[in-house]
């Protein structure tokens, strides 16, 4: 195993450079710590997480050594994200080298949890995010994250915790192994995850929800239906449905709420996807609602005016007149099979 950290990465900032910020101490620790332990994870984690964990701590120390802020972001907000995976990826080396798993009932604000697999009884890492302020019996919405991307990159940023915070609504990210579509065995961590998270902090099991972004947003139809009653609605952002799928929705989702968000500028996505998932699953009878930013890209940041609406609504057991899809075209036709990157799904 080859650790790719540079030497300057570990030592600090060259000299004359942008001060680093705050968790880059905490990431060169983490990264120590686990090459030390490196065996004990593999057997702990199995050799595929623990690599793939070595290669987040990896990756947080190169983008805290460029100074450059990416296009989607402000400069608060890239450092702010910095710092919650340094906080986050850290947290989990942390908890499995002193073998003190955190629980997850009195969880507040970001952080990192695992659970032990019932697949293969490893450690496999989640991330709830809790606001400050909850009813009784909060909601919960399960968030699927995209490719390449971990549940820690999906909730650092502050997208998915602003509306958290205006709907006192929990969001719980599984991380699913990095496997393709939440492949097994990692369908059925979203599924213990769900149930862990429902039972200690006391969620109403009549107000959970699942939610994906890219491909995350295609896996949504894919294992949403495994246990489709479990799910008061499903929200789809920047994906689509697929063929293959369409049985198994049609089925297991006639009488559950969908919403299909996206971009009319997204270039990862083509647009058309989400608009025929809209036609398609009104066509068969799924109360659906269709919520396109005309200038939306496939950044988040580009998509929260209609995201936020869609959000909202889901969350007020509705769908806005504006964004209904009213179609008596059962035949609508849907892609055959998402996008690809050099061969790799997005």
């Amino acid at each position: 195993m080859v650790f790719a950290v540079t030497i300057a990465a570990l030592q600090g900032l060259p000299n004359g450079a942008t001060p680093a910020p705050a968790g880059l101490a905490r990431l060169q620790a983490a990264h120590s710590r686990l090459a030390e332990h490196y065996d004990e994870f593999v057997r702990l984690m199995g050799k595929q997480s623990a690599a793939d964990l070595m290669q987040r701590l990896d990756d947080d120390i190169g983008d805290m050594m460029t100074d450059e802020t990416p296009d989607s972001f402000t400069t608060a907000e890239w450092q702010t994200r910095l710092n919650g995976l340094a906080m986050l990826d850290s947290s989990i080396v942390e908890q499995i080298v002193s073998g003190k798993h955190e629980p997850i009932a009195g969880s507040k604000g970001l952080v990192e949890r695992l659970i032990v697999t019932r697949s293969d009884h490893t450690l496999q890492p989640f991330a709830p995010y809790v606001p400050a302020t909850l009813p009784a019996h909060p909601s919960l919405v399960v968030l699927l994250h995209g490719n390449p991307q971990t549940e820690t990159e999906i909730l650092s940023g502050p997208y998915f915790q602003r509306l958290a915070d205006e709907t006192q609504t929990i969001v719980v990210a599984p991380y699913g192994r990095g496997i393709y579509d939440f492949a097994a065995p990692a369908d059925d961590e979203v599924y213990q995850v769900t149930a862990a998270v429902v039972s200690a902090l006391e969620v109403d099991p009549q107000r959970v929800y699942l939610a994906g972004y890219s491909m995350g947003g295609f896996t949504v139809f894919k294992i949403g239906p495994e246990h489709a009653a479990q799910w008061a609605a499903v929200m789809c952002i920047a994906g689509s449905v697929l063929n293959s799928g369409a049985a198994a929705v049609k089925s297991a989702f006639a009488h559950t709420r969908m919403y299909v968000v996206n971009g009319a500028r997204d270039e990862s996505i083509p647009p058309r996807y989400g608009e025929l998932t809209a036609q398609w699953l009104a066509g068969v009878g799924i109360p659906t609602g269709f919520y396109q930013e005309p200038q939306g890209t496939h950044y988040l940041t580009t998509l929260m005016p209609v995201l936020s609406r869609a959000w909202h609504e889901m969350l007020a057991g509705y769908i806005g007149p504006e964004a209904q899809v009213r179609t008596s075209d059962e035949g609508a036709s849907i892609p055959t099979q998402g996008p690809t990157v050099n061969g790799k799904g997005l």
